[in-house]
């Protein structure tokens, strides 16, 4: 009947009306592409865990004398910082100058923290009462060595008269003890200007190239046995 068809009609529009409209019904897969779109916060980059930021300056060398070490008594020139000029593919060294201030001879050691990067010349000798020794430090390193790490050790001794007739590493026996010591730490320059520069020293220059790797043995095997000796201790 046309009244019945009236209210079908009728009812059908309502529901329709209630709907929402379909330019804001969004298909499952709009849906759940929008779900995984990250916010605007996700964007900003996190610092990883337990990061606090810059990386903390590594502290400075402890340079000082051990307990039981005396102070080095003899004149440096520098008397502080060894400043290398490094530069890649160009070997460089400068002059340490070391002054007997003392009325006796003296024996003089000199050690570095890598004989792959350093090479000293002469690595141990003897200076008279008054007189002034020229020691070249050399650095052939094929990249920048790393700040705050290396450094030189210098020792000196008491020597009588006959001891300066001896080789240098004889004073430098086994056991010996230092009358002075002093550690000075190894700056790198990239930039700095180098007061000298040249090749590093062989066989032809600076004596034999035996005697030289037997001074580096002879050193070594003394740091063993003075490791050994306060391990015992």
């Amino acid at each position: 009947p046309p009244l019945i068809r009236c209210l079908f009609y009728a009812r059908t529009r309502s529901t329709f009306a209630a709907l929402p409209p379909l330019t804001n019904m969004a298909t499952p897969a709009a849906a759940a592409a929008s779900t995984m779109q990250p916010s605007p916060a996700a964007h900003k980059e996190q610092p990883p865990s337990g990061d606090k930021g810059a990386a903390a300056k590594k502290p400075p060398l402890n340079l000082a004398n051990k307990p039981g070490e005396p102070a080095f008594q003899l004149k440096l020139d520098p008397s502080t910082d060894i400043v290398l000029t490094w530069t890649k593919g160009v070997s460089s060294h400068v002059d340490m100058k070391i002054t007997n201030t003392t009325t006796d001879p003296q024996s003089y050691k000199v050690k570095c923290t890598d004989n792959n990067i350093f090479r000293v010349r002469p690595p141990l000798g003897f200076v008279d009462p008054g007189q002034t020794q020229t020691i070249k430090i050399f650095q052939h390193s094929m990249s920048l060595p790393e700040a705050n790490r290396h450094f030189f050790a210098l020792y000196h001794k008491k020597c009588t008269a006959e001891d300066v007739k001896k080789q240098p590493r004889l004073v430098w026996s086994s056991g010996v003890k230092p009358d002075g010591v002093v550690r000075l730490l190894a700056v790198f320059s990239s930039t700095a200007t180098p007061s000298i520069s040249g090749a590093i020293p062989d066989e032809k220059t600076e004596g034999s190239k035996m005697d030289a790797v037997k001074e580096v043995r002879e050193t070594k095997k003394d740091d063993k046995k003075e490791d050994k000796k306060d391990e015992k201790k």
